[in-house]
């Protein structure tokens, strides 16, 4: 079974957080009752000041670790999937020690300084990894990703660490698709601060690409922001790292980036 950590630390704030401006604008949408906004083809749950504000701290926190740990976040991610990492092929780095490797602890109690007097925060080893997928595609890829038109709609070259777990492939797959058919918005998405319009905007500008994908029985379903954002990360992590040597796909109108 996965290990999960269990982090407790203190801070030297004198009083509970307040809200920032981006809770206070997940607060106002909330009450609006608007987070299935217009042009919007899937429902997407909603989500309060509290939720958002621990999606910025995980944030903060994966931002950390990326930055402290170039080298080893790379490498971490290049053995592993959405589902598991392969530890055998992380030198210097096992389950047991992953945190401490990684200055999690420290990192967290940096995000928590000046917001909290006390943080608990639990955090999985795939939910970790999956938040370092979008800091280091945003360390990596200064730019915008774009795409060639012969780009292949799914990645076969992926390394799965799970042996090609169920639920890793079928991940890859949504979030290959995703990329390819709309590989603007999905950038756009990771460069936005977690609970503000941009990201709703970008959310919204992505859910044509969401649905074909994913399917139109997505439309009756309930989807959370952050979990949209996973799937997003992981496959544009996956087209910067395995895309330049992937094998081309023959080019045809229908498989462009719809966004582009």
């Amino acid at each position: 079974m996965m290990r999960v950590a269990a982090l407790i630390f203190g801070s030297m704030a004198l009083a509970a957080p307040m809200a920032t401006p981006a809770s206070a604008q997940s607060q106002e949408r909330t009450e609006r009752g608007d987070e299935q906004q217009i042009g919007t083809r899937f429902k997407r749950k909603a989500e309060t000041p509290s939720v958002t504000e621990t999606r910025l701290m995980q944030k903060s926190v994966a931002r950390c670790v990326v930055y402290r740990n170039k080298d080893l976040s790379r490498d971490l991610l290049a053995n592993s999937d959405t589902m598991g990492i392969d530890f055998y092929k992380v030198e210097d780095l096992d389950a047991d020690g992953m945190f401490d490797e990684l200055d999690v602890a420290d990192c967290l109690g940096r995000a928590a300084k000046f917001r909290t007097l006390s943080i608990r925060m639990t955090i999985p080893l795939r939910t970790l990894r999956n938040l370092m997928a979008e800091e280091v595609y945003l360390m990596d890829q200064e730019d915008p990703l774009a795409l060639t038109a012969d780009a292949p709609e799914y990645l076969e070259n992926r390394y799965y660490a799970t042996g090609r777990h169920p639920g890793a492939v079928s991940t890859a797959k949504l979030s290959d698709c995703i990329v390819r058919h709309g590989t603007a918005s999905a950038d756009a998405l990771l460069r936005s601060r977690p609970g503000s319009d941009d990201e709703n905007e970008a959310i919204d500008a992505l859910s044509p690409a969401l649905v074909k994908c994913a399917g139109e029985g997505i439309a009756d379903a309930e989807i959370s922001t952050s979990m949209v954002r996973t799937v997003v990360a992981d496959g544009l992590w996956a087209r910067m790292h395995y895309g330049p040597t992937a094998p081309v796909a023959a080019v045809d109108e229908e498989t462009k980036d719809d966004d582009a």
